[in-house]
């Protein structure tokens, strides 16, 4: 299980119902913040991980799908990290049980501003790349509450951790 925190515009726009007090993430990832963002008249979700960053980029429209586009996508992004099948299939597997919740954290939030803005500045450069694309993009960027680390080291750094508790 996780839990998906959306800030006040995305909860105001979901056709799914908020829990009010979530469970603990049970996923090694953790719980991941979400919110839209428009790129010219294109509305798109932001959903960023509270414990690394990573991020997945996603169209608004069909919002009702956004649990399986989420998590395919992220199945995705965590290939194209080199991440191993078996942490992949795990982490997939224990996200398929989400909670949506209206608590954000401000720190992600404003992690999640800053990406947009680097996202808008790329699209501006004229490269036309698909969605994740420009994740893997911003998996590489040095976050300052990382300490200057990538959300791409810090998600190699959560599943090696893993490797040596088992």
């Amino acid at each position: 299980m996780t839990t998906l925190n959306c800030a006040a515009k995305l909860a105001r726009r979901l056709p799914l119902s908020l829990v009010e007090v979530p469970l603990p993430s049970t996923n090694a990832l953790g719980p991941w913040c979400a919110n839209t963002f428009n790129i010219g008249r294109f509305p798109y979700l932001i959903i960023t991980n509270e414990k690394t960053l990573l991020t997945v980029l996603l169209p608004f429209k069909e919002i009702h799908t956004i649990v399986p586009r989420f998590l395919q996508s992220l199945k995705s992004l965590l290939t194209s990290l080199n991440i191993s099948s078996s942490h992949i299939k795990r982490e997939v597997e224990q996200m398929h049980d989400i909670q949506f919740t209206q608590r954000t954290n401000r720190q992600t939030l404003g992690s999640m501003n800053d990406f947009v803005h680097l996202l808008k500045a790329q699209l501006d450069q004229g490269d036309r790349q698909s969605l994740d694309e420009l994740s893997v993009f911003l998996s590489e960027v040095p976050c300052s509450p990382l300490k200057m680390e990538s959300p791409k080291n810090a998600v190699v750094r959560i599943f090696s951790d893993t490797d040596q508790l088992c």
